[in-house]
């Protein structure tokens, strides 16, 4: 581990070993926000009707 020293600016190791633990945390809060908005929005998922077309299926369009 480097020496406890002042930079130029003032700040010493500690400070930017808990700039960089608040930086993550703030990111990981961001991720989870977003994960359960998407959880929350996402549509249920729905049974093809009889007179449906299975997305596996291919359509051919004569030209």
């Amino acid at each position: 581990m480097p020496k406890m020293v002042s930079t130029r600016f003032g700040f010493q190791w500690r400070d930017y070993v808990q700039a960089d633990a608040e930086c993550d945390r703030y990111w990981q809060a961001q991720k989870a926000e977003k994960r359960s908005l998407i959880e929350a929005t996402k549509k249920s998922p729905r049974a093809a009707t009889q007179g449906e077309k299975k997305t596996s299926e291919k359509i051919y369009i004569p030209f």
